[in-house]
């Protein structure tokens, strides 16, 4: 059994501008199911899946430039690539590629204060469509809105629903 992690290093890119040194922290998005209670002419209640909830990720971004800021200001339709990489080690010394990407837009860019001998940092928040979470090159996630994709790491649960519509 593997021991604990320890995240050794990351690299980033946000539309095609790296992130190594820049990326100071990334939240990704929460993955949580949308229920709704049942009960029809049962006597114990239960819960059915609906849905996901909408997803959003964050960043902080130490000293961010004209460049990467420029993902705030993309036109209507046109999406945002994020992809974060990271390799963790166990306490037994096994190695994990844990890659994050990420499809959306940018929705907020919150500065920090401006203080004099710190460093200036920004928070990017972005609404998400398609995300994909793998470790070591299998699936942990793999969601797209607009694909209807809904894969929570055993398998794609709309691949009958999207042959039942003509989408397969």
């Amino acid at each position: 059994m593997s021991g604990q992690r320890s995240r050794i290093t990351r690299a980033g890119m946000i539309n095609g501008q790296p992130l190594v040194k820049e990326l100071d922290e990334f939240t990704p998005p929460e993955i949580k199911k949308t229920m709704q209670d049942t009960r029809g002419g049962t006597f114990i209640p239960g819960q059915i899946m609906v849905g996901l909830e909408k997803m959003s990720a964050k960043f902080k971004v130490k000293g961010a430039n004209q460049e990467l800021l420029s993902a705030f200001g993309l036109s209507a339709g046109e999406m945002c690539q994020v992809d974060v990489k990271e390799s963790h080690q166990d306490e037994d010394g096994n190695k994990f590629a844990i890659v994050y990407s990420l499809t959306g837009e940018v929705i907020s860019v919150t500065e920090s204060a401006s203080k004099m001998g710190e460093l200036p940092d920004q928070d990017l928040e972005m609404a998400i469509n398609a995300y994909k979470k793998t470790e070591s090159g299998k699936i942990i996630y793999e969601i797209d809105r607009n694909a209807q994709i809904l894969n929570l790491g055993n398998g794609d649960l709309m691949v009958e629903h999207r042959r039942n519509i003509g989408m397969a």
